[in-house]
């Protein structure tokens, strides 16, 4: 199995490693609770790190099978450098793909974004099975920044027939500061996620898919996620998780057909046991 996703891996358009660690601990009062993590993401092929995440947040459970929440996330990502294509175009602005004239080349940079998230949890038993709905808000800030663009200019040679023969670099490297503006997300996701318990077993294995609809664009569907994987409870304190996830489109994390191996840690109740 691992041979078989590295392999898919090798063959995506990006791929990465992904860790948490985190911590759930009850607050004294039944049913809330309060969530604590940092999570490390390394995309862009593993090539060095490519997001930190601060998160907090707080929970509460309205019955055995429904909960609410909202938290926070501080979220310090890089996105990767991206050429852009340029072609001729008249004084009217109307392109003309048949004449390429050069690229902009857009440095990699860094950013602040902030993440404001509400959401509400059900879930259902199935005999040995447990089926549980997701439905998620999520508002995410994007601080701006600037970074560096060099432009890449070329003139055609053309032959008898009018045909390119090779392109000649015209003049020197243009570079300039390239402002990324602020922006402003909103997504709903939903995820369901089924999971089963092995008797007698602390690994418990799950598979869920999940969607992102971008409230700005009618909630149309901007990403698909989908994971497989296992939780495996070494105490009643310490739960440690491995999971495989596909994320197919681009997201609000501007993940774009990413496979991704994500190790985590948590730690339920470490101070005091949860009050029943």
């Amino acid at each position: 199995m691992l041979l078989a996703v590295g392999a898919v891996a090798a063959n995506a358009e990006d791929y990465g490693l992904w860790s948490e660690v985190s911590m759930s601990q009850n607050l004294g009062v039944k049913g809330l609770s309060a969530d604590l993590g940092y999570d490390l993401r390394m995309n862009n092929h593993i090539k060095g790190v490519t997001r930190h995440s601060l998160n907090a947040g707080l929970d509460y459970s309205l019955t055995r099978n429904l909960k609410v929440g909202a938290a926070y996330s501080y979220i310090y990502s890089r996105s990767n450098w991206e050429r852009v294509e340029k072609y001729d175009e008249d004084d009217e602005g109307n392109v003309d793909y048949n004449k390429w004239r050069g690229y902009n080349y857009i440095h990699s940079f860094w950013r602040n974004k902030h993440r404001f998230i509400g959401y509400i949890k059900g879930d259902i038993d199935l005999g040995r099975f447990n089926l549980s709905l997701r439905e998620r808000y999520q508002h995410t800030i994007s601080s701006s920044t600037t970074t560096q663009k060099d432009k890449y200019r070329f003139n055609a040679v053309y032959d008898e027939n009018g045909e390119v023969l090779e392109y000649v670099p015209k003049g020197d490297i243009e570079t300039e500061t390239d402002y990324k503006r602020c922006k402003i997300k909103d997504y709903l996701r939903q995820k369901v996620e089924l999971s089963y318990n092995i008797r007698h077993c602390p690994i418990t294995p799950d598979v869920s898919v999940e969607m992102e609809n971008d409230l700005h664009n009618t909630l149309h569907i901007d990403e698909m996620r989908y994971a497989a994987g296992a939780d495996w409870k070494v105490t009643k304190k310490v739960h440690l998780a491995l999971h495989y996830r596909f994320h197919n489109g681009r997201g609000d994390d501007e993940d774009s057909n990413l496979h991704a191996v994500e190790l985590s840690v948590k730690l339920k109740n470490p101070f005091w046991k949860a009050k029943k």
